[in-house]
C-alpha cells in the first residue's frame, strides 16, 4: 500500500513538472539561435539597435520583445535576454528605445475606499531618462547603476544613452563591473 502511494505521488510529481515544461517551453518568445533575427530587427528598429560585442563564453539569446516576433515597418522598442549555454539561467536583460521623442505609458489607479470603487488611466508621457543611481562612464558616457534591492544580491540596472539610443541592462547573476564590461562593448 504504501508502495502504491508512493509511485502515484511520484509519477504525478512527474506529470506536472513535464506539464509546467511544457506551458513554459511553448509561452517563450523567439529563440535566436543565430544572429539572422537580430540582424533583420536591427534594420527596422526605428532607433540604433546596439548589442553587446564581447560575451564571454556560450549564451542562448532570446528576443523578448517586440513579441510577437513580426517584422514590421518599424520597431520602437526592443528587449533581448541572455541566458546560458543551457538557457535555464537568466544572467542579464537590456532594453532599448529612442532616448528622445519616445512615449511611454504610465497606468494610474484611483481607489475611493470610501465608495469602494476604483478608476484606472492610462497616461501617455515623454520618456524621461532616470537620474537616480551611482554615476558610471561608459566610454566617455554618464551611464547611471542602481544595485538590486537586495544589496547581497548580484547586479542591478545600469542604463545609459548611447547614439541617441535608451538602453537599459538588469542583471541578477553578474556583478556591477560584468555589466559595465558589457555596457562598453555595445556596438
Amino acid at each position: 500500500m504504501l508502495k502504491r502511494i508512493v509511485s502515484l505521488i511520484f509519477i504525478f510529481t512527474l506529470s506536472v513538472g513535464i506539464t509546467n515544461d511544457l506551458l513554459i517551453a511553448s509561452a517563450k518568445p523567439t529563440q535566436a539561435f543565430s544572429n539572422v533575427d537580430l540582424d533583420k530587427l536591427k534594420t527596422v528598429a526605428d532607433f540604433k539597435l546596439l548589442t553587446p560585442s564581447y560575451l564571454g563564453g556560450n549564451y542562448k539569446l532570446e528576443i523578448k520583445e517586440p513579441y510577437p516576433f513580426v517584422i514590421s515597418p518599424s520597431v520602437s522598442k526592443v528587449r533581448l535576454h541572455f541566458f546560458d549555454e543551457s538557457g535555464q539561467t537568466y544572467l542579464f536583460g537590456i532594453e532599448e528605445h529612442k532616448a528622445g521623442g519616445y512615449k511611454v505609458n504610465r497606468v494610474v489607479t484611483n481607489v475611493d475606499v470610501r465608495y469602494r470603487t476604483s478608476k484606472t488611466r492610462t497616461i501617455v508621457e515623454d520618456f524621461k531618462f532616470n537620474e537616480h543611481g551611482e554615476t558610471i562612464n561608459i566610454n566617455g558616457i554618464e551611464g547611471r547603476f542602481e544595485p538590486s534591492a537586495n544589496h547581497h544580491i548580484l547586479g542591478g540596472y545600469l542604463r545609459w544613452v548611447q547614439n541617441d539610443t535608451f538602453i537599459e541592462m538588469d542583471s541578477k547573476e553578474l556583478t556591477k563591473e560584468e555589466m559595465i564590461a558589457l555596457a562598453k562593448s555595445m556596438r
